[in-house]
């Protein structure tokens, strides 16, 4: 039998989404072998327990600082992740890069980030727009009156944004599964964002998110979707969008003097740091 591999990891959160995440600089597993990873360890009470895998990777390209790689809890990859990267970037200045901005590889392409000094301080990540902006996608669940399937947008990922009158009224573990399936969303599927406004700058959302197959306790391109789809459809009035979420509040806003104008900040906090055997190979 194979020696088992002693793996160090930092348990990270962003608003309570949370991540197990790695230095793949040094381990350089492959894709496969990170999904395998998050499969392993990501589910709760028989894991470590989190949202997703984070790895940290050489870049691929010159004049870019890392590559990030993200991983749901399910072992299926994501393009991209806003509380993620945020967590991501903070793990990546603590690891010794501390370029300003530190700019970074996703599948969804490129992306910079401000990460301060000052561990507790917010961290904001800097966004290319989003795509696919679909107002009053054609869906084939039949959903009740308090529930407005409002449009179809792409932030780094797919997301269905509903508005309704209270969030806190909305079954998300049912309607969540319900749309998530939806077939005029296949093949890829979408997150799920349930959004109530509260006022001309702020909303309160929950998402469901796939990959998790659950609801979670934030989501930083799903605070974006929300809150681009509602200023864009002139539901709230001014930027910067306090983005309230059951786990903390993000900051969805625009700053013209930077390359990608729109930015999600939030917190980025380390959690604990430690140690796991992995049994070898993760991969038959």
């Amino acid at each position: 039998m194979a020696t088992p591999l002693i793996l160090e990891f930092t348990k990270m959160n962003g608003a309570g989404n949370d991540f197990i995440v790695i230095d793949n600089r040094f381990y350089v597993f492959s894709d496969e072998e990170l999904s395998a990873l998050a499969r392993r360890y990501c589910p709760r009470r028989v894991g470590i327990g989190a949202d997703g895998l984070l790895a940290l990777n050489a870049p691929q390209q010159e004049g870019v600082h890392y590559r990030m790689r993200y991983f749901n809890a399910d072992g299926s990859q994501g393009t991209m992740c806003g509380n993620g990267a945020r967590c991501l970037a903070r793990f990546a200045r603590m690891a010794g890069l501390k370029a300003a901005p530190l700019w970074f590889e996703t599948d969804a392409g490129l992306y910079h980030v401000d990460v301060p000094d000052d561990p507790q301080a917010p961290v904001r990540l800097y966004v290319p727009p989003p795509q696919h902006y679909t107002p009053r996608p054609a869906l084939e669940t039949s959903l009740p009156e308090t529930i407005e399937a409002a449009a179809f947008i792409w932030t780094g990922t797919e997301h269905l944004v509903c508005f309704v009158p209270s969030v806190q009224a909305v079954d998300v573990a049912y309607w969540g599964l319900q749309l998530r399936h939806d077939p005029a969303l296949q093949p890829r599927g979408a997150n799920v964002n349930f959004v109530e406004v509260l006022s001309k700058s702020a909303v309160r959302v929950r998402t469901f998110e796939k990959g998790v197959e659950a609801e979670t306790l934030a989501c930083g391109t799903g605070a974006l979707a929300a809150a681009l789809v509602a200023w864009q459809q002139q539901r709230v009035e001014q930027l910067p969008i306090a983005v309230h979420m059951p786990g903390g509040v993000l900051t969805v806003g625009v700053d013209p003097t930077a390359q990608h104008g729109f930015f999600l900040e939030g917190p980025a906090v380390v959690v604990y740091r430690g140690t796991v055997e992995v049994p070898m190979p993760l991969v038959p």
